[in-house]
């Protein structure tokens, strides 16, 4: 049995790693330089930089132990702290009523605390449309925090109106308040529902080391992982696939043979690549981060990443590496990753690192960041498919796109990008890692349909709010 796996990102490269320590020959194609997908580290004179927020945390034991033993030393706890940030506010996150009532003014405290008691109550209604986003939140936190908060970070970072989005993924992805919780906190009780997880595993040399390992011990157990090469198009027999064509890095096309594969790119490109138009209307929101070199600052603030929903402030996100592992700068300076949603090829996409530096120096210092003397370089790094757009009618042609994708019997979609689903990063290693296992153990198939569609919801911070 040959396998075939098409991006080298969390879920393939799990999916290899399980099928190389089974001695089953395994060929991985990354169209990027280097592995990781979403989740690759860049490194430049001594800052490294995530192509994003990600943390390692999960609920499946065995996975965890996995990593442990394949990371080792370089394997940091870390703990996580996040806010809110207003030009003249800030809010910890997750939202906090407590907090909300302590930093607010005493009119918009009355309005929050109405919405909020109203939705807890199940009394608010909203006018938007029954299982999109806008609702979701609406039922959840009341009108005026989604006016003030979800609504305008939502349509900042999305580009649409919440009220085109579905809410299918809000359960995981935004944690829900409890009014008892409130309750109970503010007549002096610990006793509580249910929280995010603060605590979380993170490598030395950044989350792309996760990858970078993995892929290494898929080569020393026999594997291929084969960097800088595009997957093209499938070459089919039948109802089967036979073989991937590719075009390497100096642009010279291959055929890769293989009896199974699995594929992690954009639902759309896989539909394309067996001739069909399925998947032609899953669209996917872009992003672009800046990654800001900082000398004669050590640290920049006691926040991991800090959410910023003002539509005149360019990021959404502001992340200061160092929070994560000590050693994503030299020692004695700090850096900043700007998160900025955009669509390919518009002008946040494409326009020069320095002018855009420009426009969010100057948004940083309407947040109270002053860094304009402290810069020490900058460079962008893209990721076109960063968040499948998951509007109410992206439902339909995501199922059409994977029953056409499914007449090829041997050919499977998973991941983020694969299932056209807002996944986190564990749940797409696990589903690599059951797909393996059930191309090994046929009968074990039953048990796979949890991670074939997503394990179950983790607690932990993400989302509308964070990624």
């Amino acid at each position: 049995m040959r396998v075939v796996i098409i991006g080298g990102g969390p879920c393939g490269l799990t999916a290899a790693w399980e099928l190389a320590k089974n001695g089953v020959p395994v060929t991985v194609v990354e169209k990027d330089p280097s592995p990781g997908g979403l989740c690759k580290t860049i490194r430049q004179d001594g800052y490294q930089f995530d192509q994003g927020g990600h943390r390692f945390i999960s609920r499946d034991h065995e996975l965890v132990e996995d990593v442990k033993a394949l990371m080792g030393a370089r394997l940091l706890t870390r703990e996580r702290r996040s806010c809110i940030l207003f030009p003249d506010r800030r809010f910890e996150y997750p939202l906090k009523m407590m907090d909300i009532l302590k930093n607010g003014s005493t009119g918009t405290n009355l309005r929050f605390a109405i919405g909020y008691t109203a939705a807890a109550m199940g009394l608010s209604r909203s006018g938007a449309p029954a299982g999109s986003l806008q609702q979701w939140v609406e039922a959840r936190y009341g009108k005026p925090l989604y006016n003030e908060f979800f609504g305008p970070y939502t349509r900042k970072l999305w580009g649409v109106n919440p009220a085109i989005l579905s809410g299918e993924w809000a359960t995981s992805r935004i944690p829900a308040p409890n009014i008892l919780d409130t309750l109970r906190k503010s007549l002096g009780s610990k006793r509580t529902g249910k929280t995010h997880a603060t605590s979380y595993l993170y490598p030395i040399g950044g989350i792309g080391e996760i990858f970078e390992t993995m892929a290494a011990r898929i080569e020393s157990l026999g594997g291929e992982v084969i960097a800088g090469t595009s997957a093209r198009s499938l070459v089919t027999h039948g109802a089967k696939a036979v073989a991937l064509k590719v075009l390497d890095a100096g642009g010279a096309a291959m055929e890769i043979e293989g009896d199974s594969f699995l594929s992690t790119a954009p639902l759309g490109q896989l539909a394309a690549m067996i001739d069909s138009g399925a998947g032609a209307g899953l669209g996917h929101r872009s992003l672009r981060f800046l990654n800001i070199m900082l000398d004669g600052i050590d640290e920049l603030s006691p926040y991991t990443w800090q959410y910023t929903p003002s539509p005149e402030v360019v990021m959404t996100r502001v992340q200061e590496p160092k929070r994560r592992s000590p050693h994503s700068a030299p020692e004695g300076k700090t850096s900043v990753m700007l998160e900025i949603p955009c669509d390919k090829d518009d002008s946040a996409w494409s326009m020069p690192d320095e002018q855009l530096l420009d426009r969010a120096l100057e948004g940083m210092a309407s947040l109270g960041y002053h860094l304009r003397p402290h810069v020490a370089g900058v460079f962008s790094t893209h990721a076109e498919h960063a968040y499948p757009l998951l509007t109410m009618d992206a439902a339909a042609v995501r199922h059409s796109a994977l029953l056409s994708v499914g007449q090829c019997g041997n050919v499977t979609p998973l991941g983020r990008q694969g299932l056209f689903r807002y996944v986190f990063m564990d749940e797409a290693m696990l589903m690599g890692r059951q797909w393996a296992r059930n191309l090994m153990n046929p009968g074990n198939h039953d048990a796979a349909q949890e991670h074939h569609y997503g394990a179950g919801p983790v607690l932990r911070e993400s989302g509308s709010i964070a990624v």
